[in-house]
């Protein structure tokens, strides 16, 4: 069913996924790069919000001040989504083969099938493809987030900035994920983004899912392998029942 809850308990069904055995040991890279670069950002981000709000009480001309806490709060909210997606789409970078093999298993725990024992070597081999490929999904989202950014420095646009900012990044979320399982079966972006357009509603759910779990202290570390094993369950599903994919059969 194409809603959003349906997009919810994918993610849902990503963190129950991960905890299986024989699955386990493959979040183990992706969950150390998480905790490492996390708290990097973290640390290195908090220094620069102390330049942020200077520079924010500064632009606001007199004659909007009482409008000051909104918007602040407004700025804050895309604030805490540029570092949610910096530090998502960082992790990605790192850990992508990894997060491409933590996909195959779960295919292969979710079909039946058994999967190809790929040894680390071949992990690292395919390390330049993956890495093409994120480039090429950083390639989509680049130019248009850039586009909503310019948004938050027209006064009376803001408001709706925010929201298209947060549906954006969630939309994001959710292709950034499902584009692993997909170029697992080297199936191109563009197919991968008319696969999402014709779920919208589920694809919504995930990715906004995705973004809200982001932000939680402790489940964030963990959300990144969870969203790769849920976005693979909705790739599956969904891929079973002929959208856009030839099915995908199991045992």
């Amino acid at each position: 069913m194409n809603s959003p809850m349906t997009g919810i308990s994918y993610l849902l069904d990503g963190f129950s996924l991960i905890t299986k055995s024989g699955i386990k040991r493959f979040v183990i890279i992706p969950l150390i790069v998480n905790i490492i670069l996390f708290l990097g950002l973290f640390f290195f981000l908090r220094h620069y919000m102390h330049v942020f709000d200077a520079w924010f009480a500064g632009i606001l001309p007199s004659w909007l001040q009482w409008l000051g806490s909104l918007l602040w709060l407004l700025f804050f909210v895309a604030f805490v989504l540029v570092f949610i997606y910096t530090f998502v789409t960082f992790a990605n970078l790192i850990s992508a083969p990894f997060n491409s093999l933590l996909a195959e298993k779960v295919e292969a725990h979710l079909t039946g099938q058994a999967s190809v024992n790929q040894s680390m070597m071949a992990t690292l081999k395919d390390v330049p493809r993956s890495l093409g490929r994120q480039i090429a999904v950083l390639g989509y989202y680049l130019p248009r987030a850039l586009l909503l950014l310019l948004l938050f420095l027209l006064p009376f646009a803001q408001p709706f900035a925010a929201l298209f900012w947060f549906l954006f990044n969630a939309w994001f979320m959710a292709m950034t994920f499902i584009d692993y399982p997909s170029d697992n079966h080297r199936i191109s972006f563009q197919t991968t983004r008319l696969f999402l357009n014709k779920q919208r509603f589920t694809t919504f759910g995930f990715g906004i899912s995705v973004l809200i779990a982001s932000m939680v202290p402790f489940l964030n570390f963990f959300v990144i392998p969870a969203a790769v094993a849920g976005a693979t369950k909705f790739w599956l599903k969904e891929a079973k029942l002929g959208n856009t994919f030839p099915p995908i059969k199991s045992n």
